[in-house]
């Protein structure tokens, strides 16, 4: 628990300065934005007594949140956001909880500091911060579902992500940002024991992608450069995180398109790259996380978003269906593995600033 503390620090202190910032909005409007955007997404179908083959009750819905905080001072500025992302669906009328589609929420902080005055490169520290809000249980369930594990598979701070990238930020225009780390801090960590001890079919590998596999102590630590946690009922070393020390790019696009007949743009392009190599263990395999995402605005701040996210991690394992067959679990993947992960959301908005 102290090391979750520890770990949760930058993120707490980022927070509470965020926090701070918007209560002083007024004595530094001039250099101070913010904005924020709300959608939903709800689909429902009532059978009552239906044809054979005609299908079954259906109620989903999921939401999305996003803050942004901008901050810019002469050869200063400091942009953040959080982006909360939620969504369940229940099919059919048989006494089951909530299975969830989407549980996401992602905090993401730049600083930058120009060189010189009217430079394109600066000094530069991203901060980012991933987790889950609700526990998820064998099937995706939100609650435990008479399948034979009873713990859940992972819940909020189980796991979480957290990434520290000091590094030179190149800005050529408005639209377009880089920045290179070449020391940056990664961290993946499991705050509930049950959870970090699961692991693939060989109990060799993490499903969270903290430390994981062998009896051997020393071998243990040479391998993961951190101690062991404990052990599971067979014997097998565990660890609740996981430290990494790599290199980071990041490349940062937004761009704004088609006019009306009132001079506003009707379509806001955004989108993020990241790739990070881990120094101390397989730097070889490059980490991944590409996100996108398009608004096509159609009356004032309502809006159709369609967003992407295309994910590779080489410690973090997926669901897979690897043969095809029809004979998976409750959720439709019978293993896990490495691979890409891909996610597509459709959702109508609501963007205003303050």
């Amino acid at each position: 628990m102290k090391l979750s503390i520890l770990l949760l620090l930058p993120l707490l202190l980022s927070f509470s300065s965020f926090i701070k910032a918007q209560s002083n909005t007024i004595l530094e409007n001039d250099h101070w934005k913010f904005n924020a955007a709300v959608g939903f997404d709800f689909a429902q179908m009532l059978l009552i007594n239906p044809k054979l083959g005609a299908g079954e009750d259906k109620i989903a819905f999921g939401a999305n949140a996003i803050l942004g905080a901008l901050y810019k001072k002469e050869r200063f500025s400091w942009k953040s956001s959080l982006n909360i992302n939620f969504a369940v669906q229940k099919l059919g009328k048989a006494n089951k909880p909530f299975q969830k589609t989407l549980d996401e929420t992602r905090l993401t902080s730049l600083l930058n500091y120009l060189i010189k005055k009217g430079s394109k490169f600066g000094y530069a520290l991203d901060v980012s911060f991933l987790t889950q809000i609700t526990p998820s249980y064998e099937g995706n369930f939100l609650s435990y579902n008479n399948t034979p594990l009873r713990h859940s598979l992972s819940k909020f701070l189980s796991p979480a992500t957290l990434v520290v990238s000091p590094g030179i930020s190149y800005k050529p225009n408005d639209n377009l940002t880089l920045l290179l780390s070449p020391a940056s801090y990664k961290t993946i960590f499991v705050t509930d024991d049950s959870i970090a001890m699961l692991s693939n079919s060989d109990k060799t590998q993490s499903l969270h992608g903290t430390a994981f596999g062998g009896t051997d102590r020393t071998a243990f630590i040479d391998k993961w450069h951190v101690k062991p946690s404990g052990l599971t009922s067979d014997g097998i070393l565990y660890s609740k995180y996981c430290l990494q020390f790599g290199a980071t790019l990041k490349i940062l696009y937004q761009q704004k398109f088609l006019k009306d007949l009132n001079g506003k743009e009707r379509i806001a392009l955004s989108s993020s790259l990241t790739l990070f190599s881990d120094y101390l263990n397989k730097p070889q395999f490059i980490d991944m996380e590409f996100l996108v995402n398009t608004d096509f605005y159609i009356y004032k701040g309502l809006s159709i978003s369609i967003g992407a996210l295309v994910f590779y991690d080489y410690d973090v394992l997926i669901q897979k269906n690897i043969d095809k067959d029809i004979n998976t679990d409750v959720n439709g993947y019978e293993s896990t593995g490495r691979g890409i992960s891909f996610t597509q959301t459709l959702l109508i908005k609501y963007n205003f600033l303050f």
